[in-house]
């Protein structure tokens, strides 16, 4: 049946924002994680001229894989530790295979 303008049934409310909304929210985390969800929100709003509320960009950025947490800051590594680090690396790097097999690897 074609041209049937009913309201079909569905489950649930159907989403605020677009596909397209919601993967420009997730590539700006990429670039900058360390952006909070109201300093997303704006943008956001104005781009796509709906209102967006900060919890609907933490439930997006939730499902795309990005939690609470930020991202923290490496420790400076100073040039001396540095060669040190690279000399420690390089001790093993001509090693052979049985070597590598009698080492037990932890993470």
């Amino acid at each position: 049946m074609r041209g049937n303008v009913l309201n079909k049934s569905r489950c649930g409310r159907p989403h605020e924002l677009s596909d397209r909304d919601t993967r420009a929210i997730v590539t700006k985390v990429k670039k900058n994680p360390k952006i909070s969800a109201l300093k997303l929100a704006n943008p956001i709003a104005t781009a796509s001229g709906k209102k967006v509320h900060p919890e609907t960009v933490r439930r997006i950025l939730r499902s795309g894989g990005y939690n609470g947490s930020v991202s923290r800051r490496k420790p400076f590594i100073s040039s001396v530790n540095q060669q040190k680090r690279l000399d420690f690396a390089s001790a093993d790097v001509g090693k052979d295979f049985d070597f590598w097999k009698t080492v037990v690897f932890i993470h």
